[in-house]
């Protein structure tokens, strides 16, 4: 009975270092990467900066982890839009790029935050670099090699832009620019398969 009730209470809380990562991933988008320290995470989860060091050996651990967890919400974004495009014949080029798109402002002051810490230690991203690798090689086998890469780096550079806030169209016309793209690999593949 004891363990059923210490079950209980366990589901439906997040983890430590789930709270952690969302508290990093706030701080470095409110403050920027080089508040990211762990006594001010210390003070805005309230865990010791042991606990945060059982989770995390230090500094460069946890940015990792905050990287990694953008590839895996990505990932995520990515199933949804697949799921939602089912009967569409260019569903996987299509949940690609909406993914990339499917993200909000405070998700670009977080990219621009880790871009700066990653600056200081280009073996943090690893992780990303794989990731775009294999992200650019399935954009290539559904559209061609031209075609995915001009798609796939055209969705990245507006990010980009937005996330140096350098680009206040690419915040406020990402719809127009999604429906775009989108219509583009349409037409494009009907006139890859029509000759």
């Amino acid at each position: 009975m004891h363990d059923n009730m210490q079950h209980k209470n366990k589901v439906g809380r997040p983890s430590n270092k789930e709270l952690i990562l969302d508290a990093a991933d706030s701080l470095v988008a409110s403050e920027g990467a080089s508040h990211l320290t762990f006594d001010a995470l210390s003070q805005q989860t309230r865990i010791s900066k042991g606990g945060l060091l059982y989770h995390f050996s230090n500094k460069d651990a946890l940015l990792q982890a905050m990287l990694q967890r953008r590839v895996e919400r990505f990932e995520l974004l990515k199933q949804e839009h697949l799921e939602r495009l089912e009967n569409d014949p260019n569903k996987e080029p299509k949940s690609i790029l909406l993914a990339a798109l499917d993200t909000d402002a405070e998700c670009a002051r977080l990219g621009s935050g880790m871009l700066a810490a990653a600056a200081s230690n280009p073996d943090l991203l690893e992780p990303l670099k794989r990731h775009v690798n294999d992200t650019i090689k399935q954009m290539e086998r559904h559209l061609g090699e031209q075609v995915g890469r001009m798609l796939f780096y055209s969705v990245h550079g507006a990010r980009l832009f937005e996330q140096l806030n350098l680009c206040e169209q690419c915040v406020t016309e990402r719809e127009q620019f999604a429906e775009y793209l989108l219509n583009q690999i349409d037409k494009l593949t009907e006139t890859n398969s029509g000759s």
